[in-house]
């Protein structure tokens, strides 16, 4: 009898680890959720597809969201990292832009953060190319065996070559990578216009060393992970989720680390995009709330906003992410005082491990989802996803010693300001990705998903007025879902231009065609085959003297610049407000975002169980009181119903807490639509 065969979306978060399988043969969809393990990620990985109860022989594809790098680089546990530079170049990375950090800036006392590779393994090489490319002093015939054995005797662990506009012409550092190599054999080389190949040499090399620093770590862990998986009976080939929102292969992913920095989260900016296409709606803001953090991305005409300049702390970070903000606040965010004695949410979490003091799991400080439980919006009689069962009693204790601190003898209320502190939080965070981008967020669909997500998405919807409201089905697994529907993704980059009025629209188009076919070729080496594959065209574009760029759209079919100097006017008017067309335009960059399109599951939602919805009434706190409140079971949801405010829908894996004045329907994509009765 022929193996049934699945695909498997993995999301590990900092307190769950959620795992969506899809069954081809049925197009049923299958879900599990257990904690996750600080420091053994891999352990809540295999627990989790064990969960499932499938046949791991017949998994096929396996795609997998990691919180690795993000988290060695924020706890700096990375790699001892050396570094080979053009002589007179050592102290780059310290110098820096000579700019301040934000927060940093009135700060007397303010000391910017140590570079990941410290001075005395920063070392020099004699090699020089001009800002034209041409070789000034080659790298061939240099002896690098005294700079190895200096790194030997340091206990260096990982290399990066950054040397002086390579971006340009790389030449001497892949001599140099070669030379190293063959001296420091399983030693992690990166060399910075293989990283990233861009102008800028400070955010270049911090883009090189934080890939070298963190390369032994991640190449650690998916060693790890793979034998793990085999051990289990799972013999698919692992991709990781990359920051760009596409997948990669392990390979990749051990070779640019860089590159996987927002794995976990893009995700569900990718679930997102496949639920509201579904729902027939093209503009909206994701709200991922889980239980350690919340994440908030726009999405605009379907497609995520995508940033090329990003930084970690004091780190430049010049590779392509999807635009996502994300603050310390999610469920397992703990409510504490302020020496001045007010109330402050996050960004400490209970984690998975004790948890919140509801968890029953040795948690005795008071949560966001304490404050839920201590409301009514989450049940007592019934557990929720992976069996757990929450304690009201030990919530209201740990709200209970709160309150004597801070002063307070009611802890309902007290619960429902820590809750509107939250939500003004995570409102803060939707304008930071809307209104400061340049949109209005009225003007977009707030997707609330993850754990805690749709318990809070309609609070801060009100609180920014924003009238539409989108629950996907399982929305405490949409980011693994985003996983099963991510295409693979490799971005290239060139820096070469100039004014758009003297450049030949042919020479454009040559140099677009090169970079298509090295996009080809690397999805062709990842088992792509030429239909399987697609491309993007876009170029950096400015005003002359600009400091800043806007990326404008390319089609090979243009016969000349004049497109897409109008696409850049016009995205000059939507962020900036103003534009001028007289004004000569010029391109930085050329980039190419190359796709090899994977089969997506068909997302054919239905009701799970049959019977009434309606599970029982109970009071639920609501604007400053208790209200006879009905609760729903999503999984006998038909199509098509109707139902108005107050409500709570329960479903494995989330639970939507919809107040007063909202209109919800069951959409035949399976996601509720919800509109608010008093906004246009």
């Amino acid at each position: 009898m022929k193996k049934e065969r699945f695909l498997i979306g993995i999301d590990v978060g900092g307190t769950f680890t959620d795992v969506m399988c899809y069954e081809l043969a049925t197009n049923r969809l299958l879900t599990a959720k257990v904690p996750s393990l600080p420091g053994a990620q891999w352990r809540g990985v295999v627990e989790a597809i064990g969960a499932l109860g499938i046949d791991k022989g017949a998994v096929t594809g396996f795609v997998h969201g990691t919180t690795i790098a993000t988290n060695s680089l924020l706890e700096r546990k990375g790699a001892k990292t050396g570094v080979v530079t053009t002589e007179g170049f050592r102290d780059v990375l310290e110098i820096g832009g000579t700019r301040r950090l934000i927060g940093g800036l009135f700060d007397i006392k303010f000391q910017r953060p140590p570079p990941l590779a410290s001075r005395e393994v920063r070392l020099e090489a004699p090699e020089r190319i001009a800002a034209d490319g041409s070789v000034l002093k080659a790298i061939d015939g240099f002896d690098f065996g005294p700079l190895v054995e200096h790194f030997r005797k340091n206990d260096v662990k990982a290399i990066a070559v950054c040397f002086l506009n390579a971006y340009v012409n790389d030449a001497n550092e892949r001599a140099a990578g070669a030379a190293l190599r063959k001296l420091m054999p399983g030693t992690p080389i990166s060399e910075s216009a293989a990283v990233t190949r861009e102008r800028g040499e400070f955010e270049r090399f911090s883009t090189c060393v934080i890939n070298s620093y963190l390369t032994p770590t991640m190449a650690a862990y998916l060693d790890t992970l793979t034998a793990a998986l085999e051990t289990a009976g799972v013999t698919a080939p692992v991709n990781i989720m990359g920051s760009n929102g596409g997948a990669m292969t392990l390979d990749n992913a051990r070779g640019y680390v860089v590159n996987t920095f927002l794995s976990g989260p893009v995700g569900g900016v990718t679930g997102s995009v496949g639920i509201c296409r579904l729902a027939g709606i093209d503009d909206c803001i994701t709200f991922d709330m889980g239980g350690t953090s919340t994440d908030v991305a726009l999405v605009h005409d379907l497609k995520p906003r995508i940033s090329h300049s990003n930084q970690i702390e004091a780190h430049p970070l010049k590779v392509p992410q999807l635009d996502i903000h994300t603050i310390g606040a999610g469920g397992g965010s703990i409510v504490w005082m302020q020496p001045d004695g007010t109330l402050e949410i996050g960004p400490q979490s209970a984690g998975a491990v004790p948890g919140p003091a509801c968890y029953q799991r040795g948690g005795t400080q008071p949560t966001i989802s304490d404050a839920n439980l201590i409301l009514g919006r989450l049940p007592t009689e019934r557990s929720l996803s992976g069996g757990l069962v929450l304690s009201k009693p030990l919530a209201e204790k740990a709200f209970q010693d709160l309150a004597k601190k801070i002063g307070a003898d009611d802890i309902v209320r007290l619960a429902d300001g820590a809750l509107r502190i939250a939500v003004a939080k995570m409102a803060g965070a939707v304008r930071e990705v809307s209104v400061h981008r340049g949109f209005d967020p009225r003007d977009f669909a707030l997707v609330g998903f993850g754990g805690a997500g749709p318990m809070h998405a309609f609070n801060v919807a009100e609180e920014l007025a924003i009238g539409r409201v989108v629950i996907p089905r399982f929305p405490g697994h949409l980011s693994a879902l985003g996983q099963l529907l991510s295409d693979h993704r490799h971005d290239s980059v060139r820096a070469w231009g100039g004014r758009v009025g003297e450049i030949d629209p042919a020479a454009v188009a040559r140099q677009f065609g090169e970079m298509q076919k090295q996009g080809e070729a690397r999805l062709t080496a990842d088992g792509f085959t030429r239909d399987g594959i697609q491309h993007q065209f876009s170029a950096d574009v400015r005003y002359v003297g600009q400091s800043f760029t806007l990326a404008a759209p390319w089609q090979a079919s243009d016969g000349s610049l004049q497109p897409l100097k109008e696409a850049f006017i016009r995205r000059h008017e939507e962020t900036f407000g103003y534009a001028d067309p007289h004004n000569d335009a010029e391109i930085v960059n050329l980039r190419v975002v190359s796709l090899g399109i994977v089969r997506k599951p068909i997302l054919n939602f239905a009701p799970e169980e049959s019977g009434d919805p309606l599970i029982e009434h109970h009071k639920v706190y609501f604007e400053g009181g208790w209200v006879e409140c009905p609760i729903y079971n999503r999984a006998r949801m038909a199509v098509g119903l109707e139902l108005f405010g107050p409500m709570v829908i329960e479903e494995s894996g989330g639970t939507s807490v919809v107040p007063p004045s909202w209109r919800i329907k069951v959409h035949p994509s399976g996601a509720l639509i919800c509109e608010h009765e008093g906004y246009e």
